[in-house]
Order: C-alpha cells, then sequence, then structure tokens
C-alpha cells in the first residue's frame, strides 16, 4: 500500500482490467476481487511493514493486557497516562498518538499503517460503545473491563473481523476511489455523485460480508496463540495477519464467482 506508485499500479495489465470492469455493468464482488488482485503484492507486503506491525500488536495484545496486573505499566510505556483511560475518545486518540509517535521515532510511516490505524481506532470504537453503557460516561473502570472483554475468543473475533473488513475496504477504496472520477457523469457508470457514493456504501457492506472468514478462524487462533501459548510475540501476530489477508484475499474470489 505504501510501496506502490498509482502510476506502476495503473500501468498494470490487472488494473487496466479493473478500469474495464468500472466501464461496464460488473457487479460489486467482480470489481471488488479484481481490485484486490491488482493490489495484492501490496496487501501481502503489509504485515511485513513495520508501522502496520506495531498496530496488528496493538490489535491482539491491547485487549489481553487490560486483563493483566501490568495494564497501566503497558499504557504508560505507550505513552498514554491515566486521564486519557478515563473516556473512550481519549483513550483511542491516546492510541492514534501512539502509533503516530511510533511513526516518527523510527521514520516508518506508511500508507499500510495509517490505514490500519484508522481501521483499528473504528473498530475499537464500535465494539467498546457496544459493551459500554450508553446512558452515562463509564468509568476508566468499566473501560478496561470492555477492553479486557474483547480478549475473548469470541469477542476478538468480532473485533478482528470489524478490522479486516475496515482496512480491506480502505485499502480497495485507496486505488479505486482515483478512478471512480473518471467514471462519473452523463452516459457513465455513475451518472452522479450520489451513484458514486452509493457504490462506495455497497463496496464496503461488501468487505464487512466478506471479512466472516477471518470471525471463524480468529477466536480458534485467538485461544490456542495467546490463552494456550501464550504467543504475544510478533512473528505469531504476523502470522494471524498474513493468514487473515490471504483468506479474505480467496473469499473475494469465491463471493465473485457466486455473485
Amino acid at each position: 500500500m505504501g510501496h506502490i506508485r498509482l502510476g506502476t499500479l495503473a500501468r498494470s495489465k490487472k488494473w487496466r482490467a479493473v478500469i474495464e470492469l468500472l466501464g461496464s455493468d460488473a457487479s460489486i464482488p467482480e470489481i471488488a476481487e479484481a481490485a484486490a488482485k491488482a493490489s495484492e503484492q501490496d496487501l501481502a507486503r503489509a504485515s511485513r511493514d513495520s508501522l502496520f506491525q506495531f498496530v496488528s500488536n496493538l490489535l491482539v495484545v491491547l485487549p489481553h493486557k487490560a486483563r493483566s496486573p501490568d495494564y497501566h505499566g503497558y499504557m504508560d510505556d505507550l505513552g498514554i497516562d491515566g486521564q486519557a483511560l478515563g473516556s473512550v475518545s481519549q483513550l483511542l486518540a491516546g492510541l492514534g498518538d501512539a502509533v503516530d509517535d511510533y511513526a516518527f521515532r523510527t521514520g516508518r510511516t506508511s500508507d499500510a499503517g495509517e490505514m490500519a490505524k484508522a481501521a483499528l481506532l473504528e473498530s475499537l470504537s464500535v465494539q467498546l460503545r457496544d459493551r459500554l453503557p450508553s446512558l452515562f460516561e463509564p468509568t476508566p473502570a468499566e473501560i478496561r473491563r470492555a477492553l479486557g472483554a474483547l480478549s475473548g475468543g469470541r469477542a476478538f473475533a468480532q473485533l478482528a473481523r470489524e478490522f479486516f473488513a475496515r482496512l480491506t475496504y480502505r485499502s480497495l477504496d485507496y486505488y479505486l476511489s482515483r478512478e471512480l472520477a473518471n467514471h462519473t457523469g452523463s452516459d457513465k457508470r455513475f451518472a452522479s455523485d450520489t451513484d458514486r457514493v452509493q457504490f462506495e456504501r455497497d463496496l464496503a457492506q461488501h468487505t464487512h460480508e466478506v471479512s466472516r472468514i477471518v470471525e471463524e478462524f480468529a477466536a480458534g487462533w485467538y485461544g490456542k496463540n495467546v490463552w494456550q501459548k501464550n504467543r504475544l510475540d510478533q512473528e505469531a501476530i504476523d502470522g494471524f495477519t498474513g493468514y487473515a489477508f490471504k483468506k479474505m484475499r480467496s473469499e473475494l474470489g469465491r463471493r465473485r464467482q457466486g455473485a
């Protein structure tokens, strides 16, 4: 995602196929699979991208640490002080700052990492708010319990699904958005910006449906690696994210064939 310029992608045979599909009446699944194929080298490299790895580590380790005695020490190491643990919005802002600080300190900025950061913060926001009281501001203890609840196999699977659905949509839109304007107007695929926006919504819904494949194996992976083997190392996490990308690409193809 951060390693390939649009000019290179646009000249590729696979990307020309995407453009041709956009100019036809091809379905969302057909276009999504073609765009994933065109960008698959970038998607495959994402799990080896340093900033992406920092974010994927948060995805797996953060819920686990919320149930650990060294929760506050872990947060301190991320640069998140106790005051930021008092609200969901402050917690998410602190996590975003932690990712940005890592990128600044290491000089490791990338599109893959930035998209992963956005996907993680959006996913945590959805999952935490679903688990917290809605009438009153949650206490720091309630936020910690809600965060820790995401370390259960099924709950982590839901978080992982949300993350990979949003990340996959962002990665596809990263490429497609540059081309959609060329297909908007009279006598084109999208008669208006409203039609184009609806296409983007349909694409987001499609990637969410495809991401069910991640939820199906994430719970078992988490239980085996985190709770049974206590493997929180980056190698194990990279294996998980690499497999998730592979399964998403495979499922995009299967959905297209069934469309």
